[in-house]
């Protein structure tokens, strides 16, 4: 499953949807995207071009590479499309790709693609190896912590602490939330038949009335 920034653009959240993956939107305080399966987590960081070389004039690029290598264990920047060689020279953009591995340790793995619909198919490529287990052999994924799973629950709307934590006791982790029939989710103290069906539609990308 993908949590999506909800700063992020509409239209990325609907070519993802339209791919067959799951995305919830919420407030992530570091990285714009958080692959999660099973307790483990990849965050994903998307930059257009001319936005990556901004950050580099501005200094906020290696503070912002710096943060994501020291709260995940593995990251991937993803630069949507080519960079306009007139502001930055094409050595030393090339030499800032090359540095992010080296210096964060692989930890923060960059990714350059052409537009935002090839963006979208690198986070179901992700998706899919976390899911197969392949990402796991990286240097130590960090587990995500009961208190984030209570946190991406909590943004589904209508789902304060209390009820994220009901539904996680009596499904038993995320992914039986995510994946639960509506029957499922009204067996949850306090959940009836309209939230259950909000929470349905939700984790699906569907439309809430």
């Amino acid at each position: 499953m993908i949590f999506a920034d909800d700063r992020e653009p509409q239209r990325i959240i609907e070519m993802l949807t339209s791919l067959g993956l799951k995305v919830v939107r919420k407030r992530l305080e570091l990285a714009d995207y958080l692959i999660h399966h099973q307790g483990y987590v990849v965050a994903v960081e998307r930059k257009s071009a001319s936005d990556y070389v901004s950050s580099i004039a501005d200094g906020r690029f290696f503070n912002q590479i710096h943060n994501l290598s020291k709260s995940y264990q593995l990251s991937f920047l993803c630069i949507i499309g080519r960079p306009d060689f007139s502001r930055i020279k094409k050595d030393a953009f090339i030499g800032s790709i090359l540095s992010i591995s080296l210096k964060t340790g692989q930890r923060v793995i960059p990714v350059q693609v052409e537009s935002d619909e090839d963006f979208c198919l690198v986070l179901k490529s992700l998706n899919r190896q976390l899911e197969e287990g392949r990402l796991r052999t990286a240097p130590r994924l960090r587990k995500a912590k009961v208190d984030d799973s209570i946190a991406m629950l909590t943004a589904i709307p209508g789902i304060g602490e209390e009820k994220a934590r009901r539904l996680l006791e009596k499904l038993g982790n995320i992914q039986r939330v995510i994946n639960a029939p509506i029957s499922e989710l009204m067996k949850v103290d306090g959940i009836g038949e309209k939230q259950a069906r909000r929470i349905y539609d939700f984790v699906r990308g569907r439309r809430i009335r």
